[in-house]
């Protein structure tokens, strides 16, 4: 699926709450920014509205008579594949969040909600700055290009002891580590980094050798969050990012099971 920046100020949205205040404090505000808005007062009325018309953002209370949320969110998902969902939810549902989460919801939003919060994620902004080590020119190239086009702050560097001096200087919220580098390999510059920056999110990159996959693996259990292997698809690493933003804004990061390598 290809992936293109289509969330601007002309989204529509669909928010479903069966609170009526609810739906309609959301829906002004969203108007006012500039996004044309529906609602929908349950699961069931959202997903034939979704059926019907496809939406570019969806809203959805948790609770609510009929089907929940997270149905409703699944039988969406079946009609329009791309759609990004915000969950909301004024209860502690952890089982029902990482249910969420885990199919691909976008974020999961205690209530009362932080309206700055769900203003930023809808306008998709992305403050998140990103460091990619990589000596390979093709990897490297594809990563920025593809990340820059999405918005995000991005550095590249090829050098371990250049990006050691970027992390001391610059906080970095997410790092791409290749296993295979020059001086020091992947693991080493990882745990250097973790000294450094230790909340930052690590994603090591390898190729096919054994010896770097199992460089790779082993930074992933001294806490890397996960692994991707060339060639990188960046459909596949963008779907990624997305679901760690969702993870974090909804305080839940869980990696991946530790041996697991995405293969694009």
């Amino acid at each position: 699926m290809q992936r293109t920046n289509t969330v601007q100020k002309t989204a529509r949205v669909l928010i479903v709450d069966d609170e009526k205040n609810m739906r309609k404090t959301l829906a002004d505000i969203l108007h006012d920014e500039g996004y044309d808005v529906t609602t929908a007062a349950s699961g069931e009325e959202a997903v034939a509205l979704c059926a019907k018309d496809g939406y570019d953002i969806v809203l959805m209370d948790v609770r609510m008579p009929g089907i929940d949320g997270v149905e409703a969110f699944r039988q969406i998902r079946r009609h329009q594949e791309g759609v990004r969902v915000i969950m909301m939810s004024a209860y502690s549902v952890d089982d029902l969040k990482r249910a969420a989460l885990d199919e691909g919801a976008i974020a999961f939003l205690a209530k009362p909600l932080d309206v700055e919060k769900v203003v930023r994620l809808i306008g998709e902004v992305k403050d998140t700055a990103i460091l990619v080590v990589e000596d390979d020119e093709g990897t490297a190239g594809l990563l920025h290009k593809g990340l820059k086009e999405q918005g995000y702050k991005v550095t590249v560097t090829r050098s371990p002891h250049d990006a050691l001096e970027l992390v001391e200087q610059i906080r970095f919220n997410l790092i791409f580590i290749d296993a295979k580098l020059p001086s020091m390999n992947g693991l080493e510059l990882y745990l250097a980094i973790k000294q450094v920056t230790p909340t930052a999110i690590a994603i090591m990159i390898t190729g096919m050798e054994r010896e770097f996959e199992e460089i790779a693996k082993e930074a992933v259990r001294r806490t890397a969050y996960t692994i991707l292997r060339k060639p990188l698809d960046i459909d596949h690493v963008l779907g990624l990012l997305e679901r760690i933003s969702g993870q974090r804004v909804s305080d839940d990061l869980r990696k991946p099971a530790p041996d697991i390598i995405y293969d694009q």
